[in-house]
């Protein structure tokens, strides 16, 4: 099989999307697919593919430059002769105009989700009014462009369920492949678990850090102060809004207690992991997490928005915390739960093992080829 894969994240990556790509890639070579990879990033020594560097507008505002990089794509693959173009990030389609069969991965569903009432987002985002123009640019181009490929895979139950109501998308033509990350369970020692507790630090780890619900995370932490005065919050992730999210803690008095230290390489990310209390991302909307994964993989309890396809990921009270993104009180709560109650953190880590164990890279890669084969079948008869 010959394959183009399009992704804007590759190799040194900074969101799910890219570990996606890579461990996609990495695992297509050895099955013995013949790969080109199509990215702004560089190419990847250890992986025998080929690679064509693509740039993204300069002035282009979409999130990766996806918007710019579909037209880049679109030149480059009139130039190719493949069977199959997988976009990993199905809205990078959107300039794609081919012969060629070609499906896209679906990441996320909160497009889709989009309300076109302005002051909806009010509440939620410093930038609301930027938000609510550009995702209503989203939903509408995402539509398009999801609508002209032939097979689309989706990243948990829920998003795929969303995307075919809001989009008017077949369900036949979707496939839910769960990404699965390949981890190894670090195990804890008891001197590790001690220190955890004397630091009572919450790690945060994500990019679209509002939706994610940094703000709420900032509203438990100013409840649990008076309570818990040494805790800390320390935040990883690239996002335009990080300094006015620095700006909104030192409004709410907590600013001393919160440590910012943006985007950081994902072979750093583990040593934060491993040093924190607990992990929180209480989500507004949520495809599935791989975060969430990599926390347990460290040992480290998380906490999760009970949204999206989180669901299918975390079992509440099994291995992690479900709470309602919206309630303050609730995740101040289930973070003091982990401070005090070991008998609850163990049950967790130990879950959250079991989960980690679970999750089978070479799965993924086997049930994404039986997808592959199936849409240059169906695009062969039409």
């Amino acid at each position: 099989m010959r394959l183009a894969l399009c992704t804007q994240q590759f190799g040194d990556y900074w969101s799910g999307l890219g570990s996606y790509a890579t461990l996609l890639a990495r695992g297509l070579v050895e099955a013995g697919v013949e790969l080109t990879v199509l990215t702004p990033g560089d190419a990847l020594e250890s992986l025998k593919a080929d690679t064509i560097k693509v740039h993204p507008g300069k002035l282009d505002p979409t999130h990766g430059g996806w918007f710019s990089l579909s037209r880049a794509y679109q030149r480059e693959l009139k130039k190719l002769d493949v069977d199959l173009i997988h976009f990993s990030d199905a809205r990078e389609a959107y300039a794609y105009r081919g012969e060629i069969p070609a499906l896209g991965t679906l990441h996320d569903d909160y497009f889709a989700r989009h309300r076109w009432v302005p002051w909806f987002y009010q509440k939620q985002y410093v930038d609301w009014i930027q938000r609510y123009l550009y995702y209503s640019f989203v939903t509408c181009t995402e539509r398009r462009a999801i609508r002209r490929l032939d097979g689309l895979i989706a990243n948990s139950d829920c998003t795929g369920r969303t995307i075919s109501k809001r989009y008017g998308i077949d369900p036949k033509s979707m496939q839910r492949i769960y990404i699965q990350p390949d981890l190894r369970v670090q195990p804890l020692t008891e001197g590790l678990e001690e220190k955890r507790l004397q630091r009572k630090t919450l790690l945060f780890v994500g990019g679209n850090i509002q939706r994610k619900g940094l703000p709420l995370v900032f509203d438990a932490l100013k409840l649990l102060l008076p309570e818990y005065p040494e805790i800390e919050l320390t935040i990883l992730g690239r996002n335009q809004n990080l300094v006015k999210m620095q700006k909104i803690a030192e409004k709410m008095g907590i600013a001393n207690h919160v440590h910012i230290e943006g985007w950081v390489p994902p072979e750093e990310i583990a040593g934060y992991y491993r040093e924190s209390s607990m992990f929180i991302m209480p989500s507004v909307m949520e495809g599935y997490g791989l975060v969430y994964l990599e926390a347990m993989a460290q040992g480290l309890p998380v906490i999760a928005g009970n949204v999206g396809g989180t669901r299918e990921l975390i079992r509440h009270s099994e291995n992690g915390l479900l709470v309602d993104p919206a309630d303050s009180e609730a995740l101040a709560q289930s973070i003091q739960s982990l401070l005090q109650d070991q008998e609850l953190r163990h049950r967790l880590i130990a879950g959250g093992y079991k989960t980690v164990e679970a999750q089978q890279v070479q799965e993924m890669v086997n049930n994404t080829m039986s997808f592959y084969s199936k849409v240059i079948s169906e695009h062969r008869t039409r």
